[in-house]
């Protein structure tokens, strides 16, 4: 069976991913910060007959993160897709523009 690990997997995005996925065919490995949020998100798919699971790990902090995937390897084996989609740890303040905006590019036959 082929496998997708999604990284920053959470209950919007990475919850829809998960289900796509796993409705056709893939396991699911899911990780993010919190283990007890993975345990919630892997019975969610459980139900719906997916096979999946969590694996604890701050993409910040390379030791976890590498133990996560290996945790992947050993469960699942393979990953086949990877879907790398975290929430930024300190978002970058907006760019503020003056002025006009610049005109749009255009193409020749547009």
């Amino acid at each position: 069976m082929p496998t997708i690990a999604i990284v920053g997997a959470g209950p919007r995005l990475g919850l829809s991913i998960a289900k796509v996925f796993g409705r056709n065919g893939f396991s699911v490995a899911l990780v993010a910060r919190t283990q007890d949020k993975l345990d919630r998100l892997a019975v969610e798919l459980g139900e719906s007959g997916i096979d999946a699971a969590g694996f604890a790990a701050d993409i910040m902090d390379r030791p976890p993160l590498i133990a996560a995937f290996t945790g992947i390897k050993e469960r699942f084996g393979t990953i086949d897709v990877l879907e790398f989609s975290p929430a930024p740890h300190n978002p970058v303040p907006g760019i503020t523009m003056t002025g006009p905006p610049p005109p749009p590019p255009s193409a020749p036959g547009c």
